[in-house]
């Protein structure tokens, strides 16, 4: 080794790149989450885009991309909270699509670790106030 040579410092702030292939696996999981959604509303399928939904501001994509479905997931709410079932509307489901379409084309920005990191305190959150897990 050369006298002056120096190891490459470990740098744990730094924000490592999502790389093609996870980049594509994370889109596919919210089209997929998002069409389910569409296609068969349930209540698990509310519950899996909302939690997407939850975890992407907090790894730090743009909140205006977000707002459209926040809104969207919202009315969706309101309706099953009023009707007792999960209902999608035609106009909501092009309006998710839009909405997925977008997150998908911004996804390339997050960093991988900050996702990791958001995606955990999410499930953590929805761990703790979910009832059933609390016996």
């Amino acid at each position: 080794m050369p006298r002056f040579h120096r190891r490459p410092e470990f740098q744990a702030g730094a924000n490592v790149p999502m790389m093609t292939m996870s980049r594509d696996r994370l889109a596919l999981e919210i089209r997929m989450a998002g069409e389910s959604l569409a296609a068969l509303p349930t209540i698990d399928a509310y519950n899996t885009l909302s939690k997407m939904l939850a975890s992407l501001p907090r790894a730090g994509l743009r909140p205006d991309l977000l707002a459209p479905g926040t809104v969207l997931m919202n009315s969706i709410c309101d309706r099953y909270e009023q009707s007792g079932a999960i209902t999608v509307e035609c106009e909501e489901a092009a309006g998710l699509r839009q909405v997925v379409a977008n997150i998908d084309a911004a996804l390339h920005r997050i960093p991988l670790q900050r996702f990791n990191r958001a995606v955990a305190e999410v499930e953590a959150f929805f761990a703790v106030a979910d009832p059933s897990t609390n016996q």
